[in-house]
């Protein structure tokens, strides 16, 4: 099965939420218009070294990852934000253009009305201020990912367990050793914090092997938070 992809459900809606609460953020997302979502379980990182060694350092994460249209992305963020279930959960929600990479390769210029037609339009993205950065490493380095992360100024981020595909013919991509465990460290920035921030991890593992782990940013056009006085 195959799902097309089109400028009318380009925006990812990505929440991350305490665990056991995403599907009640789902249920109130579907009733503002969501087609339906994914859930992935990490954890949030830890505070100090302290708490690791004391083994308070996880605190287990759901994240629900949702493709809507432009149009629904501020319905269904409140449907979330005000859903009662949610009343006490604390959380983050924030969005996506998983078009855009292909919106600035595209050569066709458009035409001047509808151009000015998208500027004024309602769906008109929501510039954020935050960036979202996303480091994938070898199982075992996201506290070292974080550690750097938070010395740059970073508060906090969320860990989600992965793996290599584990193919012959993908035994590397872009040059990135494939190994059987991954970590994927999202860390949510200001614009301002996210370049330092990005340097600091990139010289924390300055002598590791090539090809360790990859680290990129992306821009987060909308920018939400559960638990938080009601709008």
């Amino acid at each position: 099965m195959t799902t097309q992809l089109n400028e009318q459900a380009g925006k990812l809606l990505i929440a991350v939420i305490e665990k056991h609460k995403c599907d009640a953020a789902m249920t109130a997302a579907r009733k503002a218009g969501a087609p339906g979502g994914t859930v992935l379980m990490g954890r949030g990182t830890a505070q100090s070294k302290w708490l690791r060694i004391l083994g308070l350092d996880d605190v287990e994460k759901e994240l629900l990852y949702t493709l809507l249209p432009a149009s629904l992305v501020r319905p269904v963020m409140n449907a979330i934000r005000n859903a009662p279930a949610l009343s006490r959960t604390r959380g983050i929600l924030f969005t996506i253009d998983v078009l855009e990479a292909f919106r600035r390769h595209d050569s066709t210029p458009a035409a001047p009305s509808q151009t000015q037609e998208d500027t004024m339009s309602d769906n008109s993205p929501e510039q954020s201020g935050y960036e979202l950065l996303s480091v994938i490493v070898n199982h075992g380095s996201a506290d070292q990912v974080m550690d750097a992360a938070r010395s740059a100024g970073a508060t906090g981020g969320t860990v989600i367990h992965a793996r290599g595909t584990a193919r012959p013919d993908d035994a590397s991509f872009f040059g990135i050793t494939i190994v059987p465990e991954k970590e994927l460290v999202m860390i949510l920035a200001p614009k301002d914090k996210s370049a330092r921030i990005m340097e600091s991890v990139k010289a924390e593992f300055k002598d590791a092997e090539p090809g360790s782990g990859i680290a990129f940013r992306t821009a987060v056009e909308s920018f939400d938070m559960l638990g938080s006085p009601r709008r």
